[in-house]
């Protein structure tokens, strides 16, 4: 049974620079709107980068976030955790992971990531996951 209310959008992704602007325009998107935003990374050091990568883009200003490992209310949130630390109804999963589905969210945003094929596997994994799980599943 396909759930209508709950989605999962995979931007299908070639090349990394293509990868950074999906983000950060997804970022905004929700920013702009006001709703939150929650980004889930893997690891330390992907944590750093896009931390880095939202005070420096876009070029016109920075998109304002914070790094928590704890419940906070702020727009756009990034954690290693796999908690809905700001109670967002939208999710960005970078952890290349399989994220925990027992939540409430609206939005899944993913990468279909042709950039290596070991990201290109995880992501097939991650697809039939969502697949299975009943979600509707768009490609953008």
């Amino acid at each position: 049974m396909i759930n209508l209310k709950n989605r999962v959008i995979f931007f299908q992704i070639k090349d990394v620079k293509t990868k950074l602007i999906k983000l950060v325009q997804t970022a905004m998107y929700h920013f702009e709107k006001k709703e939150k935003l929650l980004i889930q990374v893997l690891d330390e050091a992907s944590l750093n980068y896009v931390d880095e990568l939202l005070w420096k883009v876009p070029i016109e200003g920075f998109l304002p976030h914070v790094v928590s490992e704890k419940q906070v209310d702020d727009f756009i949130v990034i954690t290693k955790l796999q908690e809905n630390l700001n109670k967002s109804p939208y999710l960005f999963n970078l952890s290349q992971e399989i994220i925990d589905l027992d939540t409430s969210y609206k939005i899944i945003y993913d990468f279909d990531d042709y950039t290596s094929p070991k990201k290109q596997e995880k992501s097939k994994k991650r697809f039939e996951v969502y697949r299975q799980a009943g979600l509707k599943i768009e490609s953008n």
